[in-house]
């Protein structure tokens, strides 16, 4: 097993690649790796509360999403509204993520 993460920061909005971030992170999912998508700057748009797209739908194939909490608070998004399988993370914690808890880390748009 293999633990990837995978980073992006471009909103789902804009960039159709994150379509094909969730078949590839699912797919990943599906051959036994552990596999982590990290949301910074305008990726964070997609972790409202109650929003229907890829990024919440990832948590449902067991893909552990995170967020960079003051990228979310920059844009709006705090408290109550993020989404509910978004695991929240300072900038101390991100670090912590990519350097020791992923052996593979992939830039994605």
């Amino acid at each position: 097993m293999t633990k990837i993460l995978f980073i992006t920061s471009k909103s789902i909005y804009t960039c159709a690649a994150q379509g094909t971030l969730l078949d590839i992170t699912k797919t990943q999912k599906e051959h036994g790796n552990d596999v982590g998508v990290l949301l910074i700057q305008d990726s964070t748009l997609a972790c409202w509360k109650g929003g229907k797209n890829i990024i919440a739908d990832a948590a449902k194939f067991g893909i552990t999403v995170y967020a960079i909490k003051e990228d979310l608070e920059a844009r709006g998004i705090y408290g109550d509204n993020v989404h509910p399988d978004i695991k929240q993370l300072d900038y101390d914690e991100t670090i912590s993520l990519i350097m020791d808890k992923y052996e593979k880390v992939i830039a994605w748009c």
